[in-house]
């Protein structure tokens, strides 16, 4: 079978022979000079797939940075993007005790990263988040709680244990990392999950867990079991307390930690001296940019004016990893830095090797003329890769242009989101995208509604096969009828959906279309419904 346009864009990367040098070398550190900030994340998978790194750990210079980072690697990555894992970096100093919107993203990460005791995660992460203290692996795997029906437990130890590890009591739960207690009925909102539980106990004996509805109290279908990984980062017990109480230097701060408060969050790398690199192990590839800025510095919070009201919970500057520590930390792992060497604190690789590849410098927004300008590379031999989530907007221009990718032709088109495009002359490769052609880059909520398969050609498929429509999902194709529009003759495809649903599409619109191919026998094939597939898949990205 003929290799897909993407598939053929991975292999270009994986056997580059400079990355498969670097692949070498990563003990002791390489750096990847020249090394465009749009080709960053096929680098970083051509990287770990040579090397066939069980986990890595890819450092962006700051939190607003690591989406995109993880929609680019998850480009290249395909099927293995479920093992990307975004893990942001906690608000320091903290505004207030408890931080939800942090947590929410943090906390299914560090689940992630902890469930199996050999981790295979890709977690995008950042400079600042490197450097936070965050709590053992071994203390969190300790205090999570797994309960299934025929658990028992004292009750007031339960919850004793779920307020340890960061949950709140309230009345009626409204988010993650909160419960309630009504009888002998728990609710709970677990850490790592997308909806609330309800556990239902007999006595001490746990009898049935069911996810709960919100919106009207009721509990759906069980769910068998539940996890309830620790919510607050700041485990609280009697070592944890008195690693504050021996670190902290305020008075005020020593008093509080002794006196059973709850502890902040920002006081964890008082707590605990592990990082993030601790948990991933020494194999871990580190993958960090070169061209980050200084570390940033701990800026002590300016006094308060006199006469405002002092805080319950005493205000003191985060405890971070020092710079020469973290050094260190990097060096333990193969490592490799990709960009320019201009962050001082970085630690210096044994090997260098520059790929000369160039930032884009061709006008943007504008499709016409920015695939003019592509079209010299094509000329000249090189290979042009062009990653849209928009492929039905450039169809016209790319065959105005001789530019349409055809079986032997150096040029590729996929729908997919990547940040920038970038040139790499040494490889006779070039990518164009969407913040090229139409002046903003898109990202993986772009293309969510898009069900992956072959692409196909009308010549390959007959009446009654099924194809999958990269909005709508599964449906039955009818053939091709002739239909007049405006007084104009068009011919259209024809796909059927669920119920009497009917959509007909332009021939030049094809690229939407893939083939679909069931991975089991004596299945009743289910039509997609026009316009759920998009409603699901933009819950679940809100989600």
């Amino acid at each position: 079978m003929a290799l897909s346009a993407r598939s053929r864009i991975r292999a270009r990367f994986d056997e580059a022979a400079p990355l498969k040098e670097a692949a070498k070398a990563l003990v002791g550190g390489v750096a990847l000079r020249g090394t465009p900030q749009g080709a960053r994340a096929a680098v970083t998978v051509a990287l770990i797939k040579r090397t066939k790194a069980e986990s890595a750990v890819i450092v962006v210079p700051d939190d607003a940075l690591i989406s995109r980072r993880a929609d680019d690697l998850a480009y290249f990555l395909g099927v293995q993007a479920t093992r990307l894992v975004e893990f942001p970096s906690r608000p320091e100093p903290d505004e207030a005790l408890f931080q939800p919107k942090s947590r929410e993203r943090r906390a299914p990460a560090l689940e992630r990263l902890l469930r199996d005791k050999k981790s295979s995660a890709i977690i995008v992460t950042s400079l600042a988040a490197l450097r936070q203290h965050i709590a053992p692996a071994a203390a969190y795997r300790a205090r999570a709680l797994h309960l299934k029906p025929g658990t028992e437990m004292a009750w007031d130890d339960l919850l004793a244990r779920l307020v340890a590890i960061g949950y709140r009591r309230v009345e009626t739960i409204k988010g993650r990392g909160e419960f309630a207690v009504r009888g002998g009925t728990l609710d709970v909102w677990p850490a790592t999950e997308s909806g609330a539980r309800r556990l239902e106990f007999d006595g001490e004996r746990l009898e049935r867990v069911g996810v709960l509805e919100l919106a009207d109290g009721r509990a759906l279908e069980n769910v068998g079991d539940v996890r309830l990984w620790p919510w607050s980062e700041t485990l609280d017990d009697e070592e944890t307390r008195a690693a504050v109480v021996r670190r902290v230097k305020e008075q005020g701060a020593k008093e509080y930690a002794r006196s059973g408060g709850d502890l902040p969050d920002a006081w964890t790398g008082y707590a605990y001296e592990t990082t993030l690199l601790d948990l991933v192990g020494e194999n871990a590839l580190v993958v960090l940019d070169g061209e980050e800025p200084a570390l940033p510095k701990v800026v002590e919070e300016a006094a308060k004016p006199a006469g405002e009201s002092v805080e319950v919970v005493p205000r003191i500057a985060p405890l971070q990893r020092a710079e020469e520590a973290l050094r260190k930390d990097v060096t333990v792992h193969p490592f490799v830095v990709v960009g320019e060497l201009a962050a001082g604190w970085l630690p210096k690789p044994k090997k260098s090797i520059d790929l000369a590849g160039e930032e884009l410098t061709i006008e943007t927004g504008r499709t016409g003329r920015v695939l003019e300008q592509a079209k010299g590379w094509v000329e000249r031999g090189d290979e042009l890769c062009i990653v849209t989530a928009k492929r039905s907007r450039i169809a016209g221009h790319l065959r105005a242009l001789g530019l349409e990718p055809k079986k032997g032709s150096n040029v590729y088109v996929d729908r997919g989101a990547l940040g920038r495009g970038f040139s790499l002359p040494k490889l006779g490769l070039h990518f164009i995208c969407d913040a090229e052609l139409f002046g903003e880059a898109a990202t993986a909520e772009d293309v969510l509604p898009s069900f992956e398969g072959e692409p196909i050609t009308l010549k390959e498929l007959a009446p009654g096969d099924y194809v999958l429509h990269a909005v709508h999902g599964l449906a039955r194709y009818g053939g091709v009828r002739e239909e007049t529009i405006l007084g104009e003759k068009r011919e259209l495809i024809e796909l059927s959906f669920a119920g009497n649903d009917r959509l007909l599409l332009p021939l030049s619109a094809v690229d939407v279309l893939s083939r679909y191919e069931s991975r089991a026998t004596g299945v009743v094939v289910e039509l997609a419904k026009m316009g759920d597939a998009v409603e699901q898949k933009r819950s679940a990205a809100k989600r």
